[in-house]
């Protein structure tokens, strides 16, 4: 015990149980939703995918390697965790650390969101090793510009931008901090470097029109309205990142914001740039904590040195990170623990739905209307391909590129939808209040893979009067389509949840038949007569159906348009 209590072992056991902890908790722990959609990029390794880049997939293949089931997702992350952490440690410089160890630790492990990435595997678990070892290599380069430093900041560099879009932020609001940078020529090599490593994603994002650039800066928010709870909730993320401890955490930041060590100033300009960055997105749509999550990285290191010179502080932080620490234990028991609360989590009965639907819908395809996360708890669950539709509040995701070509047509299939429905064939429960509906449809005629865009981009309609949409519909099916088969309606959106849809629509085009990989160009035609009055923010996109017991289909993407009385 006397030897446990010396700092050079109190950090290196204190790493190795919360490793042994994470392993536990990893594999104990049913995935959430959105881990096992990564996990479907692990199956589809490539340079890039739809939604994020794909070093998290990595983590998966190689946690797959050693571990099956849940594990084999999270093992690695657990690893990195670990990695993580001492790299943190390393570096702090403060001449005192040593005898603040134990500071160091209770700091760490109270700091509430960080600690999830040692157990879980996003797109953030990759990033937040490869901030920290941006951050360290950044502070060796500052004191002696060595051979390893410009080494470790291309690794980190080329790390951070194949985790998450995030990493370029961290890099720009470093230059930012310091402008004299730009003088070394040497960091130019850095950035070409590690820009030359990036080609194949950027080779990846061309080759495939530049999806997620589209979606990210487009698409994702084409559709929002601006709600005060967006800018209100990045306010409640920047405590909920912390916890209890946030009010000293934040006192050190503020104490720490005139500070002229270029180190500490780059960590000012992290916290401040991630801050007002993502005020400014909440603007244009809601903003999650974990978009924020790698500015705990430069807090942490921020106020281990603030609390070793400041006594009072450091009391109150002792008593809040306790509190903290035990919310942190009480939250990892109930997740992994199934049964102790009333409500299920995400996390909970997430196996259980998935297996009982493929018993009951055996030798059925299964696609899943609008969630990405089901169709991919089911695949991971069941180990069967399904898949993806959307309707009008779908969005694309990664299966919209990997069915690309698909054909489902002529296949007996099970339609599953969250959409509650007295008609479905099939009621699975899945926890709470949340059930999915089940359709057994035989003969399934596949709409998946018909286009449509609109020719122009401008697009002015009139009230009581007759409108035109003039329209490409493109076929990407390898067989013929009949247009007479398929009923078009346009969908309009008078706010982001309140949909219509004008389903009186008639179609003249050049011919009726598309051929395969082939397009027309067609124009819809179709008043606004017995709808509501439009409001002064609106979307419409067009909608094909060719089934009563199937939502109808957004073939195309959103747009705005405007109305002349």
């Amino acid at each position: 015990m006397k030897l446990i209590k010396e700092y050079r072992y109190i950090l290196p056991v204190t790493i190795l149980f919360i490793f042994i902890l994470n392993i536990a908790q990893g594999s104990l722990t049913e995935l959430l939703p959105d881990e096992s959609y990564y996990w479907i990029y692990s199956n589809h390794l490539d340079w890039g995918f739809f939604d994020h880049p794909p070093l998290v997939a990595l983590w998966i293949v190689i946690s797959d390697y050693f571990f099956t089931d849940e594990l084999g997702v999270r093992f690695f992350s657990a690893v990195s965790f670990s990695i993580m952490t001492y790299i943190i440690w390393l570096t702090i410089d403060h001449p005192r650390k040593n005898e603040f160890t134990w500071l160091f630790i209770l700091l760490y492990f109270s700091t509430a969101l960080i600690n999830v990435y040692g157990f879980i595997t996003t797109p953030d678990t990759p990033l937040m090793l490869f901030c920290a070892l941006f951050l360290f290599a950044y502070k060796q380069y500052l004191k002696s510009k060595s051979l390893l430093s410009y080494v470790l900041l291309t690794i980190s560099i080329s790390g951070m931008m194949y985790s998450k879009y995030q990493g370029l932020l961290i890099i720009l609001f470093v230059i930012i901090s310091n402008w004299k940078l730009i003088k070394d020529y040497k960091l130019w090599l850095v950035c070409l470097v590690s820009l030359l490593t990036y080609a194949p994603y950027l080779h990846w994002q061309w080759m495939n029109d530049f999806p997620s650039f589209r979606y990210h800066l487009q698409e994702r928010v084409s559709n929002l309205t601006y709600k005060l709870e967006y800018t209100l909730m990045h306010f409640v993320n920047a405590i909920v990142i912390i916890g209890f401890t946030f009010p000293i955490i934040y006192k050190a930041f503020f104490k720490n914001i005139l500070t002229k060590k270029k180190f500490l100033k780059s960590l000012n300009f992290i916290i401040i740039g991630f801050f007002v960055f993502f005020f400014i997105t909440s603007f244009r749509g809601r903003v999650q904590a974990q978009w924020i999550v790698a500015t705990s990285i430069p807090l942490i290191l921020i106020t281990f040195e603030y609390l070793i010179e400041n006594k009072k502080s450091r009391k109150w932080f002792i008593r809040l990170a306790f509190v903290n620490i035990f919310f942190i234990i009480l939250i990892r028991v109930l997740i992994s623990t199934e049964g102790i609360l009333p409500v299920k989590l995400d996390v909970h009965g997430n196996k259980e739905w998935a297996l009982e639907l493929q018993s009951k819908t055996l030798g059925k395809k299964k696609i899943f209307l609008n969630s990405f996360q089901n169709i991919s708890t089911y695949w991971f669950y069941t180990k069967e391909k399904a898949y993806y539709m959307r309707s009008f509040k779908g969005r694309k995701n990664h299966f919209s590129m990997l069915q690309k070509n698909n054909d489902l047509s002529g296949d007996s299939i099970a339609y599953v939808t969250k959409y509650k429905s007295s008609l479905a064939d099939i009621i699975t429960h899945q926890r709470g209040k949340d059930y999915l509906y089940t359709f057994l449809i035989d003969h399934y005629k596949d709409l998946s893979q018909i286009e449509i865009q609109f020719i122009n981009d401008d697009i002015i309609l009139k009230e009581n009067k007759p409108n035109e949409l003039k329209i490409e519909i493109k076929n990407n099916f390898d067989r013929i389509i009949n247009i007479k088969e398929i009923e078009f309606s346009v969908g309009i959106f008078f706010d982001k949840t309140n949909l219509e849809f004008i389903k009186d629509v008639k179609i003249t085009a050049s011919d009726d038949l598309i051929q395969k990989n082939n397009s027309i160009k067609a124009i819809l035609t179709f008043s606004f007569d017995d709808y509501p009055e439009i409001m002064s923010y609106q979307f419409l996109g067009i909608g094909i159906s060719n089934s009563k017991k199937i939502q109808i289909h957004r073939a195309s993407n959103l747009v705005k348009y405007r109305i002349e009385k």
